[in-house]
């Protein structure tokens, strides 16, 4: 695999988006008028979502159908429906499905994509407050990491050992297969497969990344899930350096892989791929005692305990993302991924 000359490159055209059902438990008929919005001001936490985030929805659903696109409206009274591991994948596919109505539909595509931001703005505040805060010290801009890298052949064994051993814990599969279905869905795959082939890195790793970052929100920036419309604002900020904003998620993706140091690299094994995640998050829930949720949430190696917001420790918060090491046990265990040497 050989770097391309990014300048000049064209996107190739995109096929209909295959569409998954696992969010589909939180899409229902009431009314955006019939959705409640009480406590609309409250903040979201990992618990759950603002409530406003309901009335966003639905104007957002509204206005779709005035456009003459599928987009079905949110019900907020569905039990558990505002919990970070159901709303994110209703949303990501509510987005989705607007997305591919538009190619069907004679929308204008400026306000189809007004709709899409509006979507992918709720997705990033819910990220903000759920996703674990990369280890980065917000003094350095470019974001320094604070805790020691451990030495790769230090931990080597206990990679190989914990992703040998790894179980998805039962309450989490449907979560953990939509979330393949995304690593794998063909639209999704050729723009990772771009990144792939510009920064010589495996697809799934980019993916994964994407996932961890973003909730497959092609509208944000790989770095840190900020959106696409500017340069990078939280660590690593201003990124990327020569942006002229609306640009494209690849060029950024590209950035991302390639300022973390991990494009080109020539090992890629099992051991190094998680070594690599865990770096791109950070090493301070070692000191905890504890495997990252980072790599291991929804499975038997993780149960409690993050960082809830830069330096700050909950031993008591379970995360509510499916850990990298997660989805690629879960690769390989449905054959979408050989098994890494």
């Amino acid at each position: 695999m050989t770097r391309r000359d990014r300048p000049g490159v064209e996107r190739p055209g995109v096929d209909r988006r295959r569409f998954l059902a696992a969010g589909a438990a939180l899409l229902a008929t009431p009314s955006a008028a019939a959705i409640t919005a009480t406590g609309a001001s409250a903040q979201a936490t990992g618990q759950g979502a603002p409530a406003g985030v309901y009335r966003e929805l639905g104007a957002i659903a509204a206005e779709a159908d005035r456009l003459g696109l599928s987009a079905p409206r949110l019900s907020a009274g569905v039990v558990g429906g505002t919990e970070f591991e159901r709303l994110m994948p209703a949303i990501v596919d509510f987005m989705d499905n607007i997305a591919a109505s538009a190619k069907t539909s004679q929308a204008p595509a400026q306000e189809v994509e007004a709709l899409l931001r509006r979507t992918s703005a709720l997705l990033q505040e819910l990220n903000r407050a759920e996703r674990s805060p990369p280890d980065r010290d917000p003094a350095s801009g470019l974001g320094a990491a604070t805790a020691p890298r451990p030495a790769f052949e230090t931990i080597r064994d206990g990679y190989l050992e914990l992703f040998a051993s790894c179980r998805i814990r039962d309450e989490h599969q449907a979560e953990v297969n939509w979330c393949v279905g995304k690593l794998s869905d063909g639209d999704n795959r050729q723009r990772y497969n771009r990144v792939a082939e510009e920064a010589c890195a495996p697809w799934y790793f980019i993916g994964i990344i994407h996932a961890m970052e973003a909730s497959f929100d092609f509208h944000t920036h790989l770095h840190n899930g900020d959106p696409l419309t500017a340069k990078t604002v939280a660590v690593p900020r201003g990124r990327p350096p020569v942006w002229d904003p609306p640009n494209d998620w690849v060029s950024s993706a590209v950035d991302a892989i390639t300022f973390d140091h991990f494009a080109d690299l020539t090992d890629w094994s099992l051991a190094r791929t998680l070594y690599n995640w865990e770096s791109y998050n950070g090493w301070r829930s070692r000191g905890m005692g504890i495997n990252t949720p980072y790599l291991w949430s929804f499975s038997n190696h993780y149960s409690k305990g993050k960082f809830v917001a830069d330096n700050t420790w909950d031993p008591n918060v379970v995360s509510k993302q499916c850990g990298a090491a997660v989805m690629l046990k879960a690769l390989v265990e449905q054959g979408f991924v050989a098994p890494p040497a």
